[in-house]
């Protein structure tokens, strides 16, 4: 007969691999079944100009209110350093790296990447409606000693009509 230790390691035991099996079952659930995904897409410089996309740093506005953002990351500096969107309903961000890990936080939102050298990492985010004025873009990778000189702007423009709800 086993002795009483035994049997509560035992159920220590099966509680730890219960608890282990539910949290990758509900992981799976939420990565899978309701298809959340990482909000960033990373693919090579060479895949990128393969596919024809560019990669010259700057803003373009492709439709009403829908913008291609492409950002060249490198030591100690963004460029562009500003970016100006008028009146944004969803934003395209291309931001590539040739020099060393970067990363890229819109300070006050839910954007935070991470961009790797050789790589493009690209995702779409739609300011919410009422978003306005100046935001800090900060480097959140430390990449030398100039780290801290690594900021730019981001400039939202709203229209009256926008942000009336007419937009």
């Amino acid at each position: 007969m086993e002795s009483r230790e035994a049997v509560f390691e035992y159920i220590w035991i099966l509680l730890i691999v219960a608890v282990i099996v539910g949290l990758s079952a509900s992981m799976a659930y939420y990565g899978f079944a309701r298809g959340l995904n990482p909000t960033c897409e990373a693919y090579t410089l060479e895949e990128a100009r393969k596919a024809g996309i560019s990669l010259e740093p700057g803003v373009r506005e492709v439709g009403p209110g829908i913008y291609e953002v492409t950002i060249d990351a490198r030591q100690f500096t963004f460029i562009p350093r500003e970016v100006v969107l008028k009146d944004p309903n969803r934003v395209t961000f291309r931001v590539y790296s040739l020099d060393v890990i970067h990363g890229l936080s819109i300070v006050g939102t839910s954007v935070n990447i991470m961009v790797l050298p050789g790589y493009v990492a690209e995702f779409v985010w739609e300011p919410p409606k009422n978003a306005k004025g100046e935001f800090l873009v900060l480097c959140t990778e430390y990449c030398g000693i100039g780290h801290q000189l690594m900021y730019a702007k981001l400039v939202i423009e709203r229209s009256s009509a926008q942000m009336a709800g007419g937009g």
